[in-house]
């Protein structure tokens, strides 16, 4: 399936840009349906959510961000506290801005410990976290494939990027993010190698996870579904998957044969999940 309008819905001017984050807003009118809030991961951008655009739009109010220091957000002030309790409060400010208020959240990897540090604060209706890092019981040093991402990525330019459109390098270059990484859609492949390539912030952000862990989840009072893929190298369990540090009473999902990024390698089942996390939301509210 052809994802080309999602992908330039995604990679093209926000809608707005309240106090710098890029914003894409789609899908049903505010008001007529959940809003519904997408949070990508350290290096990546709006665009990671193409794959579950369409079916998400069609069923929600989607407000998607990009991180400051990505994708089309100003950079992150030199000043600002990188770890994702502080990246939490300002997305709270910045959705105030365009009119959200506790919105249902899904969010990947670092995007994911940002969701649950919403929910900790009482800014999210319903966590729905995509392999979201945090879950350690002690901090401790990121994947090494991180870094090497990143260096490969700003190693390769421009180039690299024409290059995702050959399956043998998406083999090799999506392999810690996908577990069939030939099978990315090669727009995907090239808009995710240009923000892992231009981001001006994921030092600082990958820095900031040394210190700290998510340790609020005992102040999560919302549904939450915690979701990873069995083949997770960014990941890995058991040091990066602890389920005592969750929200208690949250739904733990392991998703077979899927990577760190389950709405790439499992579209169908993530909107699903996101689905019955938002109506467990909305029966406790009724």
């Amino acid at each position: 399936m052809s994802l080309h309008a999602e992908l330039a819905l995604l990679s093209g001017p926000p809608a707005a840009k309240p106090r710098g984050w890029a914003v894409t807003r789609t899908g049903r009118a505010p008001g007529d349906a959940p809003t519904l809030v997408l949070v990508h991961g350290v290096g990546a951008a709006r665009i990671v959510w193409a794959p579950v655009l369409a079916p998400l739009a069609a069923r929600y109010d989607v407000v998607a961000v990009d991180l400051p220091g990505h994708g089309a957000s100003a950079p992150l002030p030199a000043a600002a506290d990188p770890g994702c309790p502080a990246l939490a409060g300002e997305l709270a400010r910045v959705l105030a801005d365009v009119g959200v208020d506790r919105p249902h959240v899904v969010g990947n990897s670092l995007g994911g410990w940002i969701a649950l540090e919403l929910a900790a604060a009482g800014a999210a209706a319903s966590v729905t976290g995509l392999a979201p890092a945090g879950l350690r019981l002690e901090p401790g040093e990121p994947s090494r494939l991180l870094r090497v991402n990143r260096l490969l990525a700003r190693a390769a330019g421009p180039l690299g990027e024409r290059l995702a459109e050959n399956t043998a390098v998406r083999r090799v270059t999506f392999a810690s993010g996908s577990v069939d990484p030939a099978a990315l859609d090669p727009g995907l492949a090239r808009g995710v190698g240009h923000a892992l390539r231009t981001s001006t912030a994921y030092e600082a952000m990958i820095a900031a996870t040394h210190r700290i862990t998510f340790d609020r989840g005992a102040e999560v009072t919302v549904p939450a579904t915690i979701v990873f893929g069995d083949t997770d190298p960014i990941l890995p369990a058991p040091d990066n998957q602890r389920r005592e540090t969750a929200p208690p009473g949250a739904r733990w999902v392991v998703l077979p044969r899927c990577g760190h990024a389950p709405m790439w390698d499992a579209p169908a089942r993530t909107v699903e999940l996101i689905g019955e996390t938002v109506r467990a939301a909305q029966s406790e509210a009724a």
